[in-house]
């Protein structure tokens, strides 16, 4: 192994990020509807956070094909113009990225996991960009000629990509990077996602310290929402275990406390969130 890889060190602790809490079966968020208004009329502010891909869009095969419906961009301009409504997209595509998609003013957008805010994102060291390029460089002389899968540069992290490629390829891939990662672990995680596996640097922490910022940093009583649809979205679930966490498309194996079915149903859930609004009594 070349010297640049070297220069940081290996940890015993495994290459993927999991958590140890206990997962819990979640219900359904429309049949739970008056326990949830309930707790959003008692709060005097919200913070709604949405991841975006498989939440608030559909999934392409390739990133760039996907398209914000019109009905989202006018749900989500409703919910930004009321002064109680912090409304946040977190996301692992870039921040620059999000707000060309979306479009929409007075939104906060999150890019990279939430580690790409208005501030910029993290800074990593001379070393470790050498590394992180020498990974980026080996992955693709490793995959390339692996059908049906492709890697996505983000700068200072990077997608493999195995939407609609056979199993026995995207296990290749996979061993692959484990292989690539196994000296590294102490510098580097895999987040899995839908279809794809993420490799990023330990500086960027995750969705979930993310949130808890945005929500501690808020006045008064405040009630979370937030909606996401897989493992990357895990830790966010976590971190805002005390609040109303929704994941898209499952009912069971998920930290979040209640469930919807698909991208319709979570507009149907926002439309439910918007019609509190006029009931809502400002502090």
């Amino acid at each position: 192994m070349d010297s640049a890889l070297t220069q940081i060190s290996i940890a015993r602790t495994g290459w993927e990020q999991k958590s140890a809490r206990p997962v819990r079966r979640a219900r359904s968020a429309f049949r739970a509807w008056p326990e949830i208004a309930a707790r959003l009329r008692a709060a005097q502010r919200w913070v709604l956070l949405l991841d975006f891909d498989g939440t608030l869009v559909k999934f392409r095969r390739r990133p760039q094909d996907v398209r914000t419906p019109s009905r989202v961009t006018r749900i989500l301009e409703r919910l930004v113009r009321h002064p109680g409504v912090l409304v946040a997209i977190v996301s692992g595509r870039k921040r620059r990225e999000l707000r060309g998609l979306i479009g929409v003013g007075g939104i906060h957008y999150f890019g990279l996991h939430g580690a790409e805010g208005e501030a910029g994102g993290p800074s990593l060291s001379k070393t470790k960009r050498a590394v992180l390029g020498r990974l980026k460089q080996r992955a693709r002389l490793q995959i390339k000629s692996l059908p049906g899968i492709w890697i996505e540069d983000k700068g200072i992290c990077f997608v493999v990509h195995h939407r609609g490629a056979h199993p026995a390829a995207a296990n290749a891939a996979r061993t692959a990077l484990c292989e690539l990662l196994a000296p590294l672990r102490d510098a580097f995680y895999v987040l899995n996602g839908e279809n794809v596996r993420e490799v990023l640097p330990r500086e960027i922490e995750g969705k979930g310290a993310t949130a808890l910022r945005l929500v501690h940093g808020q006045p008064g009583k405040t009630a979370a929402i937030y909606v996401g649809d897989d493992s990357t979205d895990e830790t966010a679930f976590e971190a805002l275990r005390d609040q109303i966490t929704v994941r898209v498309g499952v009912r069971r194996g998920t930290k979040a406390h209640f469930y919807v079915r698909n991208q319709a149903d979570v507009l149907r859930f926002l439309a439910r969130i918007e019609r509190e609004l006029p009931l809502w009594k400002q502090p």
